[in-house]
């Protein structure tokens, strides 16, 4: 790694953003370091997020990583259950280590040790013969070069994902990105865009209403402030002052030098700058009453002088560490040309012990050495707040674009395939512009309304056959299919000609099938889509009015409910109304099933079960897998479910197992049942026994808004996704599974009717937000209630299907009590916005994911289903 530093080299051209005085990574510097890492084949931006999803050894094996190679899918799998000790990951050569710490005891066996004799007189040894490699272990690659290593081989999708995990771990975030192979400066806004945060603004009178928020950060207008450094050597750490700041548990949200595996030798954080976001939980201790952006520059500020006229434009506040005794004329004109700027100024020095006065109102100078930690962040935070009362200056990460390309950076929403998407996706969204949302679907996804919901119903009829009055059962089966028949007529009247949304669609999703140009416009579409409906939905007026007419606004939310799973449930309907009306040689016919089939394989969430009719379109779900089956040919698939109470944690589990991105809310968001599709590594398909890991997530369970109507819904999805799993995540928030009673009781029922037809699933549950996941005798405590519950409705269950041979929860399907079931730490750690995630909660996560697929390998391989027996699966049950 030594050889990767260069010697100095003089700037190029007179815009070179580098310096004479920094040392140049060069592009075949740049490049070993990728070869360490074994990232060189994915350099530029060629890792996608297939890569994070792929399912591999290091998700079961609990091992540290034995080369620098294997770094990076080590920090791959950290981030992905996020687990912020992704940020201290590093390699270490234990024998050289050793070697320094630990000399041969045998040449030293007697020797006395005397520390004022060794340590302070001088010694007659030679430096030069001493061989430096003996006292020098090797040093290890620095874990942001790591993080930034993986970024700058990452494509657009893969570093939104990175971002969203990074931002969830209270992590800072790239927002200027030097090219280590040029002189380019990066811009990541799409990157940038996928990340949410939620706050609390705090209030100004007890009866004044909470304000709430939780919104893109790219739209957000916030004051600035931006922290440089000018000059080097300091002995205050910019980084570490800013953290004290921003988390006052000091979460390293900006890596420092302080830092477990920090070196002096960071190839890739030069030059970058780095952003987050303060977000006040409404508390009287806040720091700020209002959310403030921060931003950081690392390095020499006068070494990237790009970087600092973008900041010195978009900031409200510059806050500035340097030394009055490092006094040097490219240094004083910085700090000259800072100060005779209008906009407010902090300077933090470094030398000097006392605060000094200031002439100005909008200046601020702040002594910063030998201060206490406490005292000095109050103050700084002090200043920051009295300052931006004075600043009118607020922007958002879309206002700071257009200066960005103003400065030459590159922006990765410029890219051709981007802005091409999102202009596709402005077409349809204009569309929508002038309809009031609750009509939408019924003028332009005709399909899923009520003649849907009619035809489902008329469907079920026709297995359960309970209103056949005086009729015969042929008699009635066949008035059955014909008014099934005549719906679907009628859908087809309504779907054709197509309207203008459902004919863009389906002019763009199979013309950009193979390129990254649909990933892009279903993300426009997705995010337009949640801003229209944000704009449209309808507003609550006051609690009463809310329990009054509960049913009739859930009724107007859902009708209100739009987005990309509307769309493609849309293009399910046509597809199946089609062929049950025998127009097969439709062109559209064909290309339908097609397109979902790609979408599923690279890697979108695809609807399996209408939550909206509680509802599985067979047809086209058999169509589907089909043709995945065409595509990938027909592979073995693991299927794992997972099932819980609305708000229990499910989909964040989800999403932390397997790199997932299911919606994440306190509320209702999705309804019905969605499928995913996880690759496993070709070196573990054999090991394991199966090529697929099939996600199958699902709605909460006993939404408290809906009637007692979703009951016969929720059961019969329980049922349906128990006999779809090799494997079922029960999620259970709390150690007492008393308000999942009667869940567990259909779940036990469901468990039973597929042992009657020879169909073998497991579970495994999982307690969420647990205080004492440490104390094994609670834990022990709660297993045995649990075990207890669960062998009363086996016993209950058995004599209604009069099985005599089941006494037990145990004799119905294998289950272990001491191994099936899992406790979890809360997920945050402290109190949010601004806490991280719990370190013991994604331990716990990893510990359950390796529990899942060893469970998987264990599996009898004639149990696991191959693409086709799942689609048959489907429609059996």
């Amino acid at each position: 790694l030594q050889s990767i530093f260069y010697e100095r080299k003089e700037p190029h051209e007179p815009h070179d953003n580098r310096n004479s005085k920094w040392e140049v990574i060069e592009h075949t510097a740049f490049l070993k370091l990728l070869q360490c890492l074994g990232l060189e084949h994915y350099y530029p931006q060629r890792m996608s997020r297939a890569n994070f999803h792929l399912i591999n050894k290091i998700s079961v094996y609990n091992t540290q990583p034995s080369s620098e190679r294997e770094l990076p899918l080590y920090f791959l799998q950290k981030l992905q259950v996020m687990d912020y000790g992704l940020r201290y990951l590093v390699f270490r050569n234990d024998e050289n280590t050793q070697n320094q710490f630990y000399p041969s005891a045998s040449n030293q066996e007697n020797e006395a040790f005397d520390p004022y004799e060794d340590l302070f007189e001088d010694s007659d040894t030679n430096p030069s013969d001493t061989n430096p490699s003996d006292t020098n272990p090797r040093p290890h690659i620095h874990p942001m070069d790591i993080q930034m290593a993986i970024l700058h081989c990452a494509d657009d999708f893969a570093r939104q994902y990175i971002f969203s995990k990074l931002s969830i771990c209270q992590f800072a975030l790239p927002l200027l990105i030097p090219n280590p192979c040029s002189s380019q400066i990066e811009f990541p806004l799409w990157s940038l865009r996928q990340i949410r945060r939620s706050w609390q603004e705090e209030r100004k009178s007890p009866r004044e209403k909470i304000n709430y928020k939780n919104k893109q950060m790219c739209h957000v207008s916030t004051p600035i402030v931006s922290f440089i450094r000018v000059g080097n050597g300091f002995s205050a750490s910019k980084s570490q002052i800013m953290n004290c700041l921003l988390s006052k548990h000091k979460h390293d949200v900006f890596f420092h030098r302080h830092c477990r595996g920090s070196t002096k030798d960071c190839l890739l954080m030069e030059g970058v700058v780095e952003i987050c976001w303060f977000c006040p939980g409404g508390e009287d201790d806040d720091r700020f009453d209002n959310c403030v952006t921060f931003t950081n520059l690392h390095g020499d500020a006068k070494e990237h002088k790009k970087q600092l006229i973008f900041l010195q434009e978009v900031s409200s506040l510059i806050v500035v560490l340097m030394s009055t005794s490092d006094d040097n004329k490219e240094n004083r004109k910085i700090v000259c040309d800072l100060s005779q700027s209008p906009r407010p100024l902090i300077c933090l020095l470094d030398n000097k012990e006392n605060n000094m006065t200031n002439n100005s109102s909008q200046k601020v100078i702040i002594g910063i050495r030998n201060r206490n930690e406490a005292e000095l962040t109050e103050e700084l935070a002090t200043a920051i707040r009295h300052l931006l009362e004075f600043s009118c200056t607020a922007l958002s990460l879309e206002d700071c674009t257009p200066i960005a390309r103003k400065q030459g950076f590159l922006i990765d929403e410029d890219k051709r395939d981007c802005k091409e998407a999102k202009e596709n996706a402005e077409v349809l969204i204009a569309l929508l512009r002038y309809l009031n949302i609750s009509q939408v679907k019924e003028n332009l996804l005709p399909l899923q309304g009520h003649l849907w919901h009619l035809w489902c119903k008329k469907d079920k009829e026709l297995y359960h056959l309970r209103e056949r009055g005086n009729r015969s059962i042929e008699q009635h089966k066949s008035e059955i299919e014909t008014e099934k028949q005549r719906i679907r007529s009628e859908q087809l009247t309504r779907a054709f000609p197509l309207n203008e949304l459902m004919c863009s669609v389906l002019e763009i999703l199979p013309y950009h099938s193979e390129i990254q140009t649909t990933h892009y416009f279903l993300q426009w579409l997705m995010w337009s889509l949640i801003q229209t409906e944000k704009q449209k939905a309808p507003k609550s007026t006051d609690l009463q009015c809310w329990q009054k007419e509960i049913e009739a606004i859930s009724t107007e939310i859902s009708d209100c409910t739009l987005g990309i799973e509307q769309i493609l449930r849309e293009v399910g309907q046509i597809y199946e109304a089609l062929e049950e009306a025998s127009h097969t040689e439709n062109f559209l016919y064909h290309s339908l099933a097609q397109i979902a089939a790609d979408l599923m394989i690279s890697g979108v969430p695809i609807e399996l079960m209408d939550g909206d009719a509680s509802y599985v379109p067979l047809k086209w779900v058999a169509a589907l897998f089909d043709k995945v089956s065409e595509k990938l040919g027909n592979k073995r698939l693991f299927v794992l479910s997972v099932l819980g109470l609305q708000s229990s944690g499910k989909s964040t589990l989800l999403n932390a197992l397997f790199g997932l991105q299911f919606t994440v809310s306190a509320g209702r968001c999705t309804r019905g049942a969605y499928m995913q599709l996880l690759k496993v590594e070709k070196t573990f398909t054999e090991e394991l026994g199966f090529d697929f890991v099939l996600v199958v997530d699902t709605e909460g369970l006993r939404a408290p808004e809906l009637s007692s109507k979703s009951k016969n819904c929720d059961n019969e999805l329980v049922t349906f996704v128990i006999g779809l799993g090799n494997l079922t995540l029960i999620n259970i928030f709390g150690e007492n599974p008393s308000e999942m009673q009667d869940i567990l009781q259909i779940l036990v029922q469901a468990f039973m009717r597929m042992k009657q037809v020879k169909i073998s699933p497991s579970c495994l549950f999982v307690h969420q937000n647990v205080g004492e996941v440490t104390a094994k005798d609670q834990t022990m405590e709660g297993r045995k209630r649990l075990e207890q519950r669960l062998d009363e409705m086996a016993a209950t269950a058995a004599e209604q299907e009069q099985c005599s041979d089941v006494t037990r929860f145990g004799d119905i399907i294998k289950f272990d009590v001491n191994t099936d079931v899992f406790y979890f730490a809360h997920l945050w750690d402290g109190n949010p916005p601004m806490a991280p995630p719990n370190p013991r909660y994604s331990h716990n996560v990893q510990d359950l994911k390796r529990r899942i697929l060893m469970a998987a390998k264990q599996e009898s391989r004639g149990s696991i289903m191959k693409i086709s027996d799942v689609k048959l699966r489907v429609q059996d049950l």
